[in-house]
């Protein structure tokens, strides 16, 4: 193994539910940074800003994509550093200001920017950003592997972290709607107007700063127990031999390329989800709230379901169940419009009938994302017995480089499919013609249905079960 234990001494800190829920806070970091991205970013700077749709999508995708490159680098980096604070708390210490400023400063960007220097602006904020927050994400989501070993125990701390996760992005999104970019009675105000930005952005950094700091305190104590990188992988520059090691790792590559896949699904849903909600739909931010409401206690509902569902039936067979139940729950409501089935625009019942779909889709999509995750998890011990090197920071990293790639396609073809729809900049509710409403969910639906297919295809090769993971500890004690 290339990672030593440090010399800790006496009995290791118990990791029960106040340490999980702490580590789990941090979470809410990363949800609050990517919710506000995905949902109001491309509408802030395309509908508020005045920026082309497509030039938006491919400045937030072009931004994923180097991120993506740089996740590796950081996971390589966390694995081998030698500190006092260990592996992973320097880097995660370090990215908590420079993600809190710079989420407030895209918000609040000049006035009297041309639209090519504040397209260079909303870049340097978002490179920034995500710079930063990779700081974080990485070592913290590479700790978990060490700070709890058991098939079933890990599924709960990541339940609890998908937990903190939804309950932070919700809450943000609640605030955002019904307070800061609030609708006023006589129809100003919402998302389409600036000023909510400011009070929005001040309230999410200080939620980010927060959150990074007090999880970053909390897994402090057990840095002792936790491994340290030896001088040997402190000097190691074979970074393509451990690209090479990883893909040909069969549970590994099964489980990025799903999940790839659900990066670009949800990349392309988000980006045009306000959009779809705001003019094909026609809600209002009330209801919006209201279905962020629902999106939190699906969540809660998936948390409780995947850690009984996977002791029952597998965290493979729960992950493919809840993929197929979630795409049910997300097409089924413009299954129904396109039949002519569903109720009308300001009709009550629609309202409804959209929340049971987003219920029945977060329920389901919370069990297949813990199931990922954990199943992730399960692959560096697969990978340890097979290379004989403990490479958390680096495995975490290479399947964020594959999502992060994947995901950066979702914003850069939702700007295309707004473009192509020759959706208009400045659109108001109620004006956008049907022409070009029909355009862009006959423009969407299928792209869904077919990354649907596939992903859950792939998903079906995963080869990690109880027996194989308890197999592969066991290997590691021995050896």
């Amino acid at each position: 193994m290339t990672a030593s234990k440090t010399a800790g001494t006496g009995e290791r800190p118990h990791f029960g539910w106040l340490s999980i829920g702490l580590y789990g806070l941090g979470s809410i970091s990363n949800s609050v940074k990517s919710s506000g991205l995905a949902t109001f970013l491309m509408i802030f700077y395309n509908q508020v800003m005045g920026l082309p749709a497509s030039l938006v999508g491919f400045g937030i995708g072009f931004a994923l994509i180097v991120d993506a490159f740089i996740d590796p680098a950081v996971g390589q980096l966390s694995d081998n550093t030698r500190s006092r604070w260990g592996r992973r708390h320097p880097f995660m210490y370090a990215a908590a200001a420079p993600v809190a400023i710079c989420f407030f400063l895209i918000w609040n960007p000049p006035t009297g920017l041309e639209h090519m220097q504040l397209f260079a602006y909303m870049m340097a904020c978002l490179l920034t950003i995500r710079l930063f927050d990779t700081f974080f994400e990485l070592p913290s989501s590479a700790l978990m592997p060490e700070l709890v070993e058991g098939y079933d125990r890990r599924t709960v701390v990541v339940a609890v972290r998908v937990l903190m996760s939804t309950l932070g992005s919700m809450g943000m999104t609640v605030f955002a709607y019904q307070v800061a970019m609030r609708e006023q009675p006589g129809g100003g105000g919402g998302v389409l107007a600036k000023d909510g930005y400011l009070s929005y952005s001040i309230a999410g950094a200080l939620v980010i700063l927060t959150t990074i700091l007090v999880s970053s305190v909390a897994t402090h104590r057990f840095i002792p127990w936790l491994r340290q990188a030896g001088a040997k992988s402190a000097a190691r520059t074979d970074h393509l031999k451990q690209v090479l090691e990883v893909l040909r790792n069969r549970a590994f590559l099964t489980i990025m390329g799903s999940g790839a896949l659900v990066y670009l699904v949800a990349g392309i849903t988000q980006g045009l989800a306000i959009y779809i909600s705001l003019f094909f739909w026609e809600l209002t931010q009330a209801q919006l709230a209201g279905l962020a409401a629902t999106t939190a206690a699906a969540s809660l509902t998936g948390v409780i379901i995947a850690p009984q569902l996977t002791k029952r039936i597998g965290k493979k067979e729960a992950a493919l169940i809840g993929y197929f139940v979630g795409a049910m729950g997300e097409l089924t409501p413009f299954i129904l419009r396109l039949l002519g089935l569903a109720p009308d625009n300001g009709d009550p019942a629609l309202f409804s009938l959209l929340a049971a779909g987003r219920f029945v889709n977060f329920v389901s999509w919370s069990v297949t994302g813990i199931c990922i995750s954990a199943m992730i998890a399960d692959v560096v011990e697969d990978n340890a017995v097979r290379t004989g090197r403990r490479s958390e920071g680096f495995l975490f990293a290479a399947d964020s480089l594959f999502k992060k790639i994947a995901s950066a396609g979702g914003p850069a073809l939702a700007g295309l499919v707004l473009s192509a729809a020759h959706f208009p900049i400045g659109a108001r509710k109620g004006e956008v013609s049907p022409e070009v409403l029909q355009t862009l969910i006959t423009l969407y639906l299928p792209m869904l249905v077919a990354i649907y297919t596939v992903s859950m295809s792939i998903m079906a090769f995963y080869n990690i079960n109880r027996h194989s993971h308890a197999a592969n500890l066991e290997a590691l004690r021995e050896a």
